[in-house]
This record gives structure tokens, C-alpha cells and sequence, in this order.
């Protein structure tokens, strides 16, 4: 029986990893731990494209990827919730048809394990909000 603590690395490494095989456009072992009912939730203005399922959150990826030249997730920091680990993330990529670059912070995530497994993946437009989310408050300035 793993302790809380061992529980806790298992998750952070398995989001980091989820991160990777995505980046790699491998995504089979991108959702390698997801639940079969993982929740896809999109923060309200793009809440239309939340879905639940590993065949449903890939279709999004597909379809991101029509529009984009392979988006890059570039994690910026990973906090360690215990069954919550929330990362903020950098999207990298250009449109196909634009040109136009994209380096900023979208949005980022907060991913609930139970278990070993992802259960709900959660996207946030401002890095408070996930946070906030995994119980933790805003960080003091400076």
C-alpha cells in the first residue's frame, strides 16, 4: 500500500507525463491513465468543446491540430495537490492558415486523479483560478 506522499509523486509524475506524450502527438500514452469517463471541462467562453472520454478529448486534439502546427503545452510550474495536481501552462504554436504565433498563457490545467487514474481535467484562464481550485490561495507578489 503506497502512503499518501507516494500517491501524491505518482500523480505529479503521470500529469508530466500526459504533457510530454501530448507535445509528442502520441496520444495513446497521452491517455494512457485517463478514466474512461474523464471530464474534458472547458473554461466558460470555450465551454462548448468540454466532453467526456478519452475518444472525445483526442477528436478535440485532431481538430486543434487542423488549425494549428502541433501546439505545445510548455509547463511553467506544477503544484502538487495530493489528488489534485494544477499546472500552469504556455501554449506555443502558429496557425496553419494565419501564420500567426501564439507564445502566451491560454489557459491552465488542474487534474483530479482517483485512484491512478485522470477523472477530470480542468482548464482555467487565469493561473488563481486553478489555484484556487486545488484549495490553495493566491500567491503573494514579490
Amino acid at each position: 500500500m503506497k502512503t499518501p506522499a507516494e500517491v501524491s509523486q505518482d500523480n505529479l509524475v503521470k500529469a508530466r507525463a500526459y504533457i510530454e506524450a501530448y507535445n509528442r502527438r502520441d496520444f495513446d500514452a497521452a491517455v494512457k491513465d485517463f478514466d474512461p469517463l474523464v471530464e474534458w471541462v472547458l473554461p466558460e467562453r470555450q465551454s462548448a468543446d468540454s466532453c467526456i472520454g478519452p475518444a472525445r478529448i483526442r477528436k478535440f486534439w485532431e481538430q486543434i491540430d487542423e488549425h494549428m502546427e502541433e501546439l505545445q503545452l510548455v509547463p511553467q510550474e506544477y503544484v502538487d495537490a495530493g489528488e489534485r495536481v494544477a499546472t500552469r501552462l504556455r501554449h506555443r504554436g502558429r496557425g496553419r492558415e494565419s501564420g500567426i504565433e501564439l507564445d502566451q498563457e491560454l489557459y491552465h490545467q488542474v487534474i483530479t486523479f482517483r485512484e491512478g487514474r485522470m477523472v477530470r481535467i480542468e482548464y482555467f484562464a487565469e493561473w488563481d483560478e486553478a489555484l484556487a481550485a486545488v484549495g490553495i490561495g493566491p500567491r503573494p507578489v514579490g
